[in-house]
């Protein structure tokens, strides 16, 4: 996306700006900074959630297909961005969001089949094992702990083998020691998978412990006649597969 502009209503005016954002395939992206900065609002305009108020570029590159995103916007096709939604991308929100009526292996099964139609399905009994919860395959969401409903929502997102995955502060409900070792299955089955990760986090430490590089961009805020930093950091594939692309976010 290239010279992408969102206005939020607020009491203290605020306005994002995006000169360029590119996420290459493979790659993992950290997005940190103050509550209130726009991490949030980023993840929702990469996952075609939230309309942009202006955007110059913005496209998405799929199954070896272009996708003109902003062209979609402009035309209301907001179904097409649905399924795009739905076939390439997954989202880990904080609060895990699983269905409650179904057990953990149903709800990373469910999406498991959208990947399989697609011929790139990821083993689900390989999923939770990796991510240590295949104890509770067969547990209601409300039965098990928020660390392993947290697991169970990065299982979820990862079954159907997405293109992109967008997360909204993945470890936030868990202690430092398990944020570290949930951060590093996640890393390492996304890796395995093939999947680009931009992740949203308060915790510095940890996208630090990672070793994630750092791009610092900044976030206009009306009547203030000050900005505020927000910090991408890049993390290449351990396999080096992939080039690092450069991200800036600026007015």
């Amino acid at each position: 996306m290239n010279n992408l502009t969102k206005e939020r209503k607020r009491s203290s005016g605020f306005g994002l700006e995006i000169r360029s954002l590119s996420v290459a395939a493979g790659e993992h992206i950290a997005i940190v900074g103050p509550s209130g900065c726009g991490k949030s609002t980023t993840l929702d305009l990469l996952g075609m959630i939230l309309e942009p108020d202006s955007c110059e570029h913005f496209s998405a590159h799929f199954a070896e297909e272009t996708f003109d995103i902003a062209n979609l916007w402009k035309r209301g096709q907001g179904d097409v961005m649905a399924q795009l939604r739905k076939r390439h991308m997954g989202y880990v929100l904080q609060t895990g969001e699983l269905l409650p009526y179904l057990t953990v292996w149903e709800n990373v099964e469910l999406t498991a089949l959208e990947g399989r139609r697609k011929g790139a399905g990821t083993d689900v009994a390989w999923l939770l094992r990796t991510l240590a919860i295949d104890h509770i395959a067969d547990a209601m969401p409300d039965a098990i702990s928020i660390g392993e409903r947290q697991r169970a929502a990065i299982a979820r997102a990862l079954a159907s083998s997405p293109a992109l995955l967008l997360a909204d502060e993945p470890t936030a409900a868990l202690d430092p020691n398990l944020s570290r070792v949930v951060m590093n299955l996640f890393l390492q089955v996304a890796q395995q998978v093939g999947t680009a990760v931009v992740m949203v986090s308060h915790d510095v430490a940890l996208v630090d412990a990672f070793h994630f590089k750092k791009r610092t961009i900044h976030v206009r805020r009306e009547g203030t006649g000050r900005s505020q930093s927000l910090t991408t950091q890049s993390k290449e594939t351990m396999r080096g597969r992939y080039e690092r692309q450069h991200c800036l976010f600026g007015h």
